[in-house]
This record gives structure tokens, sequence and C-alpha cells, in this order.
């Protein structure tokens, strides 16, 4: 099993796990995915695809997931806009008044959620892989997840350093508790446009365009209702572009938020 990194500080009655690296002026949060911690989502930029001379890199691990257990976590319908209000109480704890936000796939909704309940504290978005309603071929899609055998050897173990044997269980839950609760259903809104059109700072919204579980039409969505954004395809990524294909994503997001 993986070894914890980083360090815990109450948030709301919850045991919040993150890690902090880097030293530089711009403060950056990341959000991981589904199931996601520090590190099975963000290893590469953790370990140098961002300069830490130049950035310092909060990442978490949301309540319920890796090491901020317990408590067991719960997929409600407002489980994106909880986690967004624990993300936003950490970095007040932490000190941290004024930063951007990274948010990849469950972590982009939170990240959207955050800059569109507290607009005053988010500089600058960046998001990926981000599902705002349901689609039928992308719902199938998720729902094909629960069946292991085909996830890429490499992610898996990430997750399965971090959860051991738990890790199909915990995922089975996951993806029954989304399409229970009407997260994963058809026709779904997850991230209504009146949530997105609340959020001023400048976006960039990444796509990887051979990714089966998010459409162009929900990066599309996101582009059309963000006031100040821009949307970077990724023609050969799918799901986990800067996995994939980190220099470029490194690049983009380091121009993004140095000097555009």
């Amino acid at each position: 099993m993986a070894q914890m990194r980083g360090e815990k500080v109450e948030v709301n009655g919850i045991n919040i796990h993150y890690e902090k690296v880097g030293n530089g002026p711009n403060i950056v949060l990341l959000l991981p995915g589904a199931l996601g911690t520090s590190r099975t989502d963000f290893n590469e930029i953790l370990e140098g695809g961002l300069d830490q001379s130049k950035f310092t890199l909060i990442a978490w691990d949301p309540p319920g997931y890796g090491f901020s257990r317990p408590p067991q976590r719960n997929y409600t319908r407002d489980v994106y806009e909880n986690d967004a209000d624990y993300a936003y109480n950490l970095m007040k704890t932490l000190g941290h008044n004024f930063y951007s936000v990274l948010g990849w796939s469950d972590g982009g909704k939170t990240a959207v959620f955050l800059a569109s309940k507290y607009p005053a504290v988010v500089d600058k978005l960046v998001i990926w892989g981000v599902v705002p309603f349901g689609l039928p071929h992308t719902n199938r899609a998720f729902a094909a997840t629960k069946n292991m055998t085909f996830w890429d050897p490499a992610v898996k173990k990430r997750f399965t350093d971090v959860y051991g044997d738990e890790l199909e269980v915990l995922w089975n839950k996951l993806v029954d508790d989304c399409f229970r609760n009407g997260i994963g259903n058809q026709n779904h809104i997850i991230i209504a446009d009146s949530v997105v059109d609340k959020i001023h700072c400048p976006c960039l919204i990444m796509h990887g365009d051979k990714d089966p579980m998010v459409s162009i039409e929900h990066a599309q969505f996101l582009h059309k209702h963000l006031a100040d954004s821009r949307l970077q395809r990724f023609p050969q990524a799918s799901h986990n572009l800067h996995q994939t294909f980190p220099k470029e994503f490194h690049k983009y997001v380091t121009d993004f938020l140095l000097y555009e």
C-alpha cells in the first residue's frame, strides 16, 4: 500500500489529506477525479511537471477518497458542490485566499462549483474531462468501466496502491451510486448553465477527442457558457490526457497560468 506523503488538516469535522509542493508565488489547487488522490491523478504534475519555483501546488484527497477516509463517500446529487465547499475551506485553513484551480473529471465539476460559488478566490480555472450533463453513449462508456479487465494496467496500479483489494468494490459502488442518484443518467443536469454563467475568471478547457466518457458537446457547452474561456483539443488523447500527453499539457497550463 502507498504511504501517505502529505499532511492532514481538519476541515468541517473531516481530516483532509493534502500535499503541498513547490514554493512559487502562483498558488494552484489540484482537484482529482473519481476515487482520485493527489498521487493517483497528479503524480506527473507534482514530480516537476510544473515549475516549482514558479508554482506552489496543493493537491487533496476529497472527503471519502484515499487518505481522507473516513468518512465513506456518498454520491448524492450535491456531492460536487459539497466538495467545492470543503476545498474552499481547506484553502482558507491553509491561509490561501486567491489561487488558480486545476480540476480533472469529477474534480473539474468541483472546480466549476468552486469558481461559481466563491469567485473572489479563483484567479484562473483549468478543467478537462468534465461531464456537465448525461448523454447515452458517454453514460454507457462510464458504466463499462466496472469491468476492470480493460483498465490500463499502469492506471489500475496507481489506484490499487491506495485502495488495495477494496478497489473493485469501491469503484462499483461509485458507478452504481452515480446512476442510482441520477448523476450519470441520461439528460441529467450535473452542472446547470446558471452555475457556469456565474464564472468570469479566465478558463482553459482541454478535451481529448478520443475520450469515450466525455463528448466534445460537453466541452463546447462549457466553452459557450464560460464568459472568458478557450478550448484546447488533443486529437489523439483520451480521458487522462494530462498523463498521456504530459509535455503538451504542462506547456498549455504553464502558458495559460503565467502569460495569458
